[in-house]
């Protein structure tokens, strides 16, 4: 045992006054000789004795604490062995970077590594003391940062005790990065990051090093994993299987084995909704990945399914189950209208159209197409289609512009092209009420042009309305559509009413390209060149497809289901919300957000972002008189991030190099126990037990 202030014990020379004032002080009683009270000398004497116990007892108690005030002012203390990191106490700057990804929920010993990292963490929180200015990364991915330090411990305390696992992977040194320069703020000379990390390798992207020399001490707090032997299923892909009947899937699971071990005949097992329908076994080799088939059907009377297949719990449970949504596509009834019609197949106005929405007139495209020329429209042939394609079609009589107007405000889907054949007078003349805005003049950017000179001259697409559906299969910024060249196009004429119509795409000149309207509940949509390749090559190039797929999808109101291609936590779903009142999706754990008013009002999508937590989302929409509808074609899955479920430990060379910014990181170090708080308690029992013996005294 040892002292802070060793001088102050030279108090406990006062001890020894209880012990003076007892032996010198007593009064001595004065002899009185009287016969009659003989006969109480003996009860008299037995009180004596009760007496001097009580006066010895009194002269203990006061002794004792006058040699326990010196001893508490001199603040004693012990010191032990102890294994963690070196904590000093007093001022200073530090953060805590603490590993919160859906990795730290492995379990050891029935605990989850989070919750024993975080008892650390309250531990080193205490040592630091009251003076210290102290703040808490969260190092998964995207993870709020804080933008200051505090000395509110309570406050950090309980963000301690409420942390959990989230659903992201790790992304540590994104998080070390966030902690120097948070550091570099602070006046403090001490300066110490705690790194509190599972250390998985793939928490560490490449990159320059989080702070130099001149930065932080970095002290990594041991908090050890028992078992990082980890299987996940790491990607789950749903695709209509004809082979088995309209209503048939094929599942493809992929799995990993992310150790060194290798794992003999473990189980999958496949769910429809909540029926297990089908099992399968794989063997894996150390850190390999194999994919694994089911084929199922969908239930009768069911337009779609929550698919889910699952692996036995090992030491991660949380990646052990991947979700996918199977929904029947409704096939879509195309009648095209074709206005150019050609006994060449290749030359056909309609020939690239067709191959897009047919591609090797497959069955199972979920496209029906029926042709006619413009003399065939009637209402019988509006009646049997979902939307109608007038491709490069003369201005249409009153007669059936009236037919295809009322079928359009009924809810038809009208796809309008132009080309040779488009007289811009006679269409505004006779088919305004088709058109979202009024025919221009045709540009011909070629005209007069060398051969050089073309390419040169060539319009090209740009500012595309890339949250629409049209382009919800192309990649961001619809880059499979920018080198297409266009040479004419027709021009739109300014209209009165601009905010009834919505322009998708433009021409690098300015230009509308594409532009869409809402008429009555229908749709209907311009495209100002051909869709063919005579002012054009678009046909050819990659994005055509899914663009004319995805769009006449859009005017059919039959939107490919929103899950073709895999959610991953914190990503962004674009649901469609043209025509509803209000939409609300309702995810895991049953939380719903709904959108009305502004944020979707005059809105053809929206962008939902809350997908924190992997699972099933499922979307309700209502109209004008507010019916709701549960719609199984918006439906989406979330998954984790797969990238977050290998447990592989980094080497140390991926941390920065400790600064020079005071701490050190030691694995057994001396801790000291501080006895002077126990000294000051057993003072306060002693003034107690005085308190008493005088009462009964």
């Amino acid at each position: 045992m040892a002292f802070i202030a060793p001088l102050l014990l030279l108090g406990t020379l006062a001890v020894a006054v209880p012990i003076v004032i007892h032996l010198f002080g007593r009064r001595r009683a004065k002899t009185v000789k009287f016969a009659a009270i003989d006969f109480l000398f003996q009860s008299d004497r037995k009180t004596a004795r009760s007496m001097q116990i009580k006066e010895k007892a009194l002269l203990v108690v006061r002794a004792l604490a006058c040699l326990a005030i010196p001893l508490a002012l001199a603040k004693p203390y012990t010191s032990c062995e102890r294994s963690g990191p070196h904590v000093a106490r007093g001022a200073q700057a530090a953060v805590f970077v603490i590993d919160d990804s859906f990795a730290a929920g492995v379990v050891t010993d029935g605990k989850t590594w989070l919750v024993r990292a975080t008892a650390q963490a309250r531990a080193i929180l205490t040592q630091l003391g009251p003076e210290a200015e102290v703040a808490i990364i969260r190092a998964s991915q995207n993870a709020d940062t804080p933008t200051e330090l505090t000395r509110d411990h309570l406050r950090l305390g309980d963000q301690l005790l409420a942390m959990e696992p989230s659903a992201r992977p790790a992304d540590t040194r994104r998080a070390l990065e966030a902690a120097g320069l948070l550091l570099t703020a602070s006046g403090h000379s001490q300066k110490t990051v705690f790194l509190f990390s599972l250390m998985a390798k793939t928490g560490f992207s490449a990159g320059p090093a989080p702070w130099g020399p001149q930065g932080p001490a970095l002290t990594v707090v041991d908090v050890p994993v028992a078992n990082r032997n980890n299987l996940a299923i790491t990607k789950l892909v749903v695709e209509p299987d004809p082979a088995s009947g309209a209503r048939g899937i094929a599942i493809t699971a992929e799995v990993l084995n992310a150790s060194a071990t290798p794992v003999k005949d473990t189980e999958l097992a496949l769910r429809l909704g909540s029926d297990v329908v089908a099992r399968g076994r794989l063997d894996l080799a150390p850190f390999e990945r194999k994919a694994k088939r089911f084929l199922a059907v969908l239930p009768k009377g069911s337009h779609g399914a929550d698919i889910q297949v699952a692996l036995p719990n090992d030491v991660l449970p949380i990646d052990d189950v991947r979700s996918a949504r199977a929904v029947l596509r409704d096939d879509v009834r195309v009648l095209i209208v074709n206005g150019d019609a050609r006994t060449t197949r290749r030359d056909d106005e309609i020939f690239y159209l067709e191959t897009a929405l047919r591609p090797g007139d497959r069955i199972d495209s979920g496209t029906t197409l029926r042709t006619i020329t413009p003399d065939e429209i009637s209402a019988d042939a509006l009646s049997e289609a979902d939307v109608v394609v007038l491709a490069n079609v003369p201005a249409l009589p009153t007669a059936r512009v009236t037919a295809l107007t009322a079928w359009v405000k009924a809810g038809g889907g009208l796809f309008v092209t132009v080309g040779d054949h488009t007289d811009a007078a006679a269409y505004n003349r006779q088919m305004r009420e088709l058109l979202p805005q009024s025919l221009g003049e045709i540009v011909d950017t070629m005209w007069g042009a060398t051969p050089e000179e073309r390419a040169a001259r060539a319009l090209h697409m740009e500012k595309f309305a890339v949250d629409h559906p049209a382009f919800a299969a192309l990649s961001k910024n619809a880059t499979e559509l920018r080198d297409a060249q266009f040479s004419q196009i027709f021009l739109l004429a300014p209209d009165a009413n601009d905010s009834a119509r919505t322009v998708l795409a433009r021409f690098t000149n300015g230009a509308a390209a594409l532009v869409e309207a809402q008429v009555g509940v229908g749709r209907i949509a311009l495209f100002t060149s051909t869709i063919d390749r005579d002012w054009n090559d678009l046909a050819i190039h990659p994005g055509y497809l899914p663009m004319m797929q995805q769009l006449i999808r859009h005017l059919a109101r039959r939107q490919a289901p929103v899950d073709e291609s895999e959610h991953l936590v914190g990503s962004t779903v674009t649901l469609p919300v043209a025509g509803m009142s209000k939409l609300e999706v309702r995810g895991p754990g049953n939380l719903a957000t709904m959108f009305d008013g502004d944020r979707i009002a005059g809105r053809t999508t929206l962008r939902f972002s809350k997908t924190e937590q992997p699972g099933q989302y499922r979307v309700r929409t209502f109209d004008a008189a507010n019916t709701s509808t549960t719609r199984e074609d918006l439906g989406f899955a979330v998954n984790l991030n797969p990238l977050g479920s290998d447990l592989t430990p980094a080497p140390p060379s991926v941390l920065p190099a400790s600064g020079s910014g005071g701490g050190t990181d030691k694995a057994s170090t001396k801790q000291r126990i501080e006895l002077w708080h126990a000294v000051a308690a057993v003072i306060l029992l002693l003034l107690l037990a005085e308190g008493v013996l005088l009462q009964r005294a």
